[in-house]
Formats: structure tokens, sequence, C-alpha cells
């Protein structure tokens, strides 16, 4: 089936993206969610099984398109899921994170633990910034407030599923400590301050025209 597979990876190549994060050992890939036939991509028996429990068509193309991205990545490894909801790789050593948006969706793997996160460009994070940043976190940044509130959403979101940590609170214990902007990447530097959980962890985020996207990996990961 692998081997199958490789020949669609040649013809569909144009069709997603890898973005470079810089970090040795580590993958990221986007597609938007109309770049692939869904009924064209073949998935792992366990897969096949998973996706007969997806009735929202939404839903159900997230999933294939999470597995086209896996493929074009040349892992021949199912994707199944924990208790909690987190993906693994059940035949590859890897870590692994996925995200998507209402467009896209992406899919990194690394030899260190990783949380990813996209979010389109756009969204209205000011009405809900109460629920998830402190003062001083929205003040690490006083230009373009609604972006900046965006992309600390985002490197939450990218932060919570790296540390997979239950009920963490992402107003109180997610901590944004520090903001460093490069020429072609935002850097954050981030603490846990959940008990018996505490944790220094380095953010990325990086921006498409349309996307802004996260990795976050404790800080001695690489």
């Amino acid at each position: 089936m692998f081997a199958h597979l490789c020949a669609k990876i040649k013809y569909s190549i144009e069709m997603f993206e890898l973005i470079d994060f810089k970090l040795p050992n580590s993958q990221f890939a986007i597609a938007r969610s109309d770049s692939f036939d869904a009924s064209k991509i073949e998935l792992f028996p366990e897969e096949i099984e998973q996706l007969e429990y997806r009735s929202n068509p939404k839903r159900r193309n997230e999933f294939i398109g999470v597995r086209y991205l896996r493929y074009q990545l040349i892992i021949n490894s199912p994707i199944l899921y924990r208790q909690n909801g987190s993906p693994y790789f059940s035949r590859h050593e890897q870590a692994l994170s996925i995200s998507h948006t209402q467009d896209y969706v992406a899919l990194a793997c690394a030899q260190f633990p990783i949380g990813i996160d996209l979010e389109q460009k756009g969204r209205d994070a000011a009405k809900i910034i109460k629920k998830f940043a402190q003062e001083y976190e929205k003040n690490l940044c006083t230009e373009d407030t609604n972006e900046w509130y965006l992309q600390l959403w985002c490197a939450k979101e990218a932060i919570y599923k790296l540390v997979d940590i239950e009920n963490l609170s992402f107003l109180n214990e997610i901590q944004i400590c520090d903001r460093q902007k490069d020429a072609d990447v935002l850097n954050l530097f981030a603490k846990i301050l959940k008990e018996g959980h505490e944790a220094e962890i380095t953010i990325q985020i990086r921006e498409t025209s349309e996307l802004y996207l996260a990795l976050a990996y404790f800080k001695a990961a690489p």
C-alpha cells in the first residue's frame, strides 16, 4: 500500500507546503482543505474504523487531510488517538501534533515533544482576550493589538497541545513572559505555572498571507 501512495505523492507535491521552523529533526506541513481529493486518500485499517465514527463532513475531511500530509512527509504509520484525544504515530518514534482551521490542516513531527496551532488572520480575538490573557501579556505588544491577541491565543493553544495537562488554565497557568521579533519569526517565551508541572517553553510564530502558525517546544528540547 505504501509504495502505491508514494506514486501519488509525486503527482500532488504542489498541493501542500513545508514550513521551515529551523529546528533540527522536525517537519511542519500545511495544506488547504480543498487541495486534495479525500476519496483518493488511502487509510490504514485502524484509521478507516476511526473515520466511521465521524459523521460531520468537515471533521471527516480534516481527518483525511491530516493523513494526506502524513504521506507527503513519507511516514508509514497510522495516526491514532489516546483517551484524552491527543494524536500519536503507532509505528513511528517521532512526536506528533496536528491542527486545523476552517480552510487548512497542518501536521508537524519531531524527535522531541511539540505542539502546533493554526489561526486564520482576521479573527477577532479581542472578544475573548480576558478569558485567556493577563494584562501584562496583553501589554507585551501595544501595536496591532487584535493581531497580537490572536497570536497569543495561537501560542497558548500550541502550548496546551505540547504539555498535554488536563484542565490547564490558559489564563492562570500558561504565562507568556517575553516577546522577541526577528526578521521572519516571532519568538515567545512561556512558563507553565501548574503545581507539579512547572516548565519553560519556547514558541515560534510564523505567518503566511492568511495564517499564523505556532510551534511550541520545551526550552531545552532541540
